[in-house]
């Protein structure tokens, strides 16, 4: 472990999603949700219903952000520890 923090701004992740869609899933390397979020959009589009798309995986984008950290071996701190907490010391005591 390195000691790499990564911070996930929720209102951020949600307002991106929100804004920008597809395009906001295919940043940030979720591609399967990009391109799910731009067809089934696409397709709903056509009965002018495509902006509920967006607004469902807006509501789940926060979730999905934190799903792709802790897949990638990263974990979740607790309120309790502290922000520059750099990971178990490896020196002998």
């Amino acid at each position: 472990m390195n000691g790499h923090i990564v911070h996930v701004d929720t209102t951020m992740v949600w307002l991106g999603a929100l804004l920008f869609g597809p395009i906001f899933f295919l940043c940030i390397g979720e591609i399967g949700h990009g391109l799910a979020n731009f067809l089934l959009g696409l397709a709903l589009w056509a009965v002018f219903l495509g902006w509920i798309v967006w607004i469902v995986w807006a509501i789940a984008a926060p979730g999905i952000v934190r799903q792709k950290w802790l897949s990638k071996g990263y974990r979740e701190m607790d309120a309790a520890e502290p922000s520059n907490y750099r990971g178990p010391s490896n020196k002998a005591s």
